[in-house]
């Protein structure tokens, strides 16, 4: 299952640290072990339940996510990196594996039935933010990589969010609205 978690979310390559990465796999294989997934189905689970017959899928929407989020990421850390600019410089780990692991929990929030995706009990109690910042902490994600899980949703609104959490959160919506937007849902 390691394996074709890596084949399917190739962007795990972009996180520096081995043994963060090695982590991530963790998260997604448990994960999808607990809501009865096979890697393969993230190519179908719709990415979310709150847009009818949603075209997109739960993998396109992470990748989609750390791609746009990486792209900003670099940007940033480009155009502010210099003191005179103010010496600022998002984490490259922390953004990456935070946007890799944004909505892992739709994977125990999610079940499948009669060959769709629905509400599982589980996500009827906690939203996916909840669900993917324990399962994160659980495989030994840093605190502060959890967090950029915690708060990305409407969860984190009103709150602290980090730089990084900032950036992902942004990305996340960014994929969300311009989705609804195209389907005349806005």
């Amino acid at each position: 299952m390691k394996d074709k978690i890596r084949e399917l979310l190739p962007e795990i390559e972009w996180i520096h640290d081995k043994e963060l990465q090695e982590k991530v796999v963790a998260t997604y294989e448990e994960a999808l072990t607990i809501g009865g997934w096979e890697p393969e189905d993230m190519k179908w689970i719709p990415f979310t339940l709150l847009i009818p017959n949603c075209p997109t899928s739960l993998l396109v929407h992470n990748r989609g996510v750390v791609r746009i989020a990486k792209a900003a990421m670099d940007e940033y850390n480009a155009l502010y990196r210099d003191k005179e600019n103010g010496g600022f410089q998002l984490d490259n780990d922390v953004l990456v594996a935070g946007a890799l692991l944004h909505d892992v929990g739709k994977l125990v929030e999610y079940e499948k039935k009669d060959g769709k995706a629905v509400k599982s009990p589980m996500g009827k109690d906690l939203r996916h933010p909840f669900s993917g910042t324990a399962l994160a902490i659980k495989n030994g994600i840093s605190s502060r990589i959890a967090h950029t899980i915690a708060v990305h949703a409407k969860e984190g609104d009103g709150g602290y969010r980090s730089p990084e959490a900032v950036v992902i959160n942004k990305a996340d919506f960014i994929n969300f609205e311009t989705i609804k937007s195209f389907l005349g849902l806005l």
